[in-house]
């Protein structure tokens, strides 16, 4: 058990007045944000709420603070273990009496957990469904006094959501159970629909609902069609998006386990130490790897589903779906890990015409009731059609949450680079004439040959349809386009038929609505995409470009202070962020408070870190411009740069020497020699390999300063054109190897 306190409550009936004044001596912020205070106030007035927040917009502290306030013990239902070790870690770091009850703690630990309740030493108790489920925790909680129930992740609770977990349906008992005490849901992610289903499942009937904005103007969102169903391609994809964003903490989402291992393999081969994660892992690895994302910075994760909810990395960049989940609410949940600090971040999205096939085929294959399906499916073609739609992507998603006045975001790809669109109402009617026409038998090549009047070896009975080559005026690419198009907007549908899908008509009724031309097909003129050097790219316009414009010794402070954060954290075994976000050490770098008093007042610090971390901080930024884990900051500063910046010559070497793939010899990667850091190291042989070119044009004259500097720590450097490594890498390699073996 931690040996916390509890937190000092007040007299009287607390109010929002003592809400704020915990707010600023446990969180160090100022005030509410949002609906915030609205939700803090019904719930400290004993009423029920639900509350729909966006991600990052502090759903938490709407039930921890009246959990502290009120008297008695919080009970906060979650359904990660992650989820709930993650915001215990957290309320500990902030002075907050939390423990959590699930598989990973001892029976001593059950027993004195236990015990600190009976006693009044907890502010809140974290369980999971599964746990709530069983009589004995129902029976204990019974003698306790509760200041109130949270039920964490609300949507788990509904059929129609995108993460239905049956044990969150048995949470309507608390009703029964402990009728006097308030109780609150909260999510991020609920439509119409599923808010009702919410609030009918967990007796909530009466509640008082809060839907606050599904506004991110931090994230910008972007979308790209495959150019084919090819991993391989799909593959080459990610590694450039990842390759163009070196340096910042990311997520890249598979559909599959499979999947998983192979895009993460793909990543580490390209030069990115990227993570795989998935549930085929045993949970200690799962574990053990999740600790790794939160703690490092520049992580990179390649993950399922089974990854996310909840997870709170501050700084993720950006998000990648290599392929696309099932629904506008996944999508959103998922995207939503980007950017919880507030600052840009990037959600892009690669989706085709084999993704939605695969979806409805998972779909299909689960059971469920058929009115469930239905939904599920109709959700489905949701995201698709917001995917290869033409109007804002944030927008889009926002009216599907019930915000019918949002207006564009003006920085997703749809805003920054308007499509051009054309009406294919026509064309659409002549692919779904054709279709039905064939009878469903054939493929999405075959059918778009009938159209243009290219079928090889074609039978008499096919050329006397009315619908052989009436498509000639448009080119089979085209033809492509729109079919894709029509089987987003689930006009027409794909058999599986054991790999080789046959296209057949969809939803009868919004057919019949094309053929009356009472329902217009727009669709959009796919762009030849821009090389990766051309691509916008806003995620670095935050923290990363922001420090560097900044003053020098502010940066070094900051880095300093991420130093010191780590090893903090290290020492806790708790992730960095748990014990400053780097917004707050950001903050407090441009500051630079001479006392306790000054620090006190920045945000982000609260009483309980400014007990505990305060003297550090302070003697941390006295030290000023000294070195950084024993390096000199610019080390750190070259570091970061050859990461973030590492060219495609430098990663194709790379994938050359890596692993003692060269005769033995083994090289590192980006290896520090104060004051210098080195492309590539051998210790072995004391040889530095350095790309001249791209990253490294106009700097002849630091590089001979580095090549003499090298020379008198007995290191010889040898110099590679990157076109030489473009051109003709076996031969570098080879030259390489020679020069290591003196030859």
């Amino acid at each position: 058990m931690p040996a916390t306190q509890t937190q000092p409550r007040p007299a009287t009936t607390p109010g929002l007045a003592d809400a704020r004044s915990l707010l600023s001596r446990v969180w160090g912020h100022g005030d509410f944000r949002g609906l915030q205070s609205e939700v803090v106030a019904e719930v400290l007035a004993g009423r029920d709420v639900l509350a729909v927040l966006p991600t990052g917009g502090g759903k938490s502290v709407c039930y921890q603070i009246p959990a502290i306030l009120r008297p008695g013990l919080g009970l906060v239902v979650s359904p990660l273990i992650a989820l709930m070790t993650d915001q215990v870690e957290a309320l500990k770091q902030q002075g907050v009496a939390a423990a959590r009850l699930d598989s990973g703690v001892s029976l001593d630990e059950r027993s004195a957990i236990w015990a600190a309740a009976r006693s009044g030493a907890l502010d809140l108790l974290y369980v999971s469904p599964e746990g709530l489920a069983a009589g004995a925790m129902m029976d204990r909680l019974a003698e306790l006094p509760l200041s109130l129930i949270a039920i964490d992740e609300a949507h788990c609770v509904s059929q129609w959501g995108h993460d239905f977990r049956p044990d969150y349906r048995n949470l309507g008992l608390l009703a029964e159970r402990f009728p006097h005490v308030p109780r609150i849901a909260v999510t991020a992610t609920a439509d119409a629909r599923t808010r009702d289903d919410i609030l009918r499942s967990l007796r909530l009937e009466g509640a008082r609902v809060f839907v606050d904005s599904f506004a991110r103007p931090n994230l910008q969102l972007s979308a790209e069609r495959k150019e084919s169903a090819s991993r391989a391609r799909t593959d080459a994809r990610v590694i450039e998006l990842v390759r163009e964003r070196r340096g910042k903490s990311g997520v890249v989402y598979c559909g599959s386990r499979d999947g998983c291992e192979r895009v993460a393999q793909a990543l580490r081969d390209a030069g990115t130490d990227a993570i795989a994660y998935h549930a085929g892992m045993d949970t200690k690895e799962r574990d053990r790897r999740l600790e790794r994302f939160l703690a490092e910075d520049g992580a990179v994760m390649v993950a399922t589903i089974a990854f996310g909810m909840g997870v709170d990395k501050a700084d993720v960049r950006f998000v990648i779906h290599a392929d696309p989940p099932g629904s506008l609410e996944a999508y959103w949940q998922e995207i939503g890990r980007g950017g919880r600090d507030g600052e840009p971040a990037e959600g892009i999205t690669l989706y085709g015409p084999s993704d939605i096939a695969w979806t409805l085929r998972r779909l299909d294959g689960r059971p469920m009731a058929e009115e469930v399906k239905q939904v599920q499916v109709r959700k489905a073609r949701q995201l698709f059609a917001m995917l290869d739609g033409a109007v804002c992507r944030a927008q889009a998603v926002r009216r599907y949450f019930g915000e019918t006045d949002a207006a564009p975001c003006g920085v997703c790809d749809i805003c920054g680079d308007p499509p051009q669109t054309y009406d294919a109402t026509v064309p659409a009617q002549k692919a779904l004439a054709a279709v039905q026409r064939l009878g469903g038998r054939f493929g999405r090549g075959r059918v778009i040959d009938h159209l243009t009047s290219r079928t090889k070896d074609v039978q008499p009975w096919e050329q006397q349809l009315s619908t052989w080559g009436i498509g000639a005026d448009v080119s089979p690419n085209g033809w492509r386009d729109i079919i894709d198009h029509l089987l987003f907007e689930g006009l027409l549908v794909e058999d599986p038929n054991d790999g080789k899908p046959l296209v057949g008509l969809g939803d009868p009724e919004a057919v019949r609505a094309v053929y009356k031309a009472e329902r217009k097909i727009e669709v959009r003129r796919l762009p030849v995409r821009a090389s990766s050097s051309g691509r916008r790219d806003r995620s670095g316009e935050g923290r990363n470009a922001a420090l560097e414009t900044m003053d020098a010794d502010v940066r070094a402070r900051f880095e300093a202070l991420r130093a010191w954060r780590r090893e903090r954290a290290s020492e806790q075994h708790v992730p960095p962020y748990v014990i400053f976000q780097d917004k707050t050490l950001l903050e407090i770098a441009q500051a630079e408070p001479g006392d306790l008093t000054a620090l006190a007042a920045l945000p982000g610090v609260g009483q309980s870190k400014l007990d505990r971390y305060g003297k550090g901080v302070l003697e941390t930024l006295a030290k000023g411009l000294e070195s950084v884990d024993g390096r000199p900051s610019d080390i750190i500063d070259k570091a970061r740069d050859l990461r973030r910046d590492m060219s495609l010559p430098e990663v194709q070497l790379w994938q050359a020497l890596r692993g003692e793939k060269l005769g033995g010899l083994k090289f590192r990667r980006q290896h520090p020699i104060p004051p210098y850091v080195l492309d590539f190291y051998c210790a072995g042989v004391r040889l530095a390999v350095e790309i001249d070119g791209d990253s490294h044009d106009g700097r002849a004259a630091q590089d001979a300063r580095r090549d003499a500097f090298l020379l008198e720590q007995g290191i010889r450097t040898l110099r590679i054109p990157a076109r030489d490594v473009l051109n003709d890498l076996p031969a570098v390699t080879d030259h390489i190897y020679r020069e290591a073996k003196g030859q």
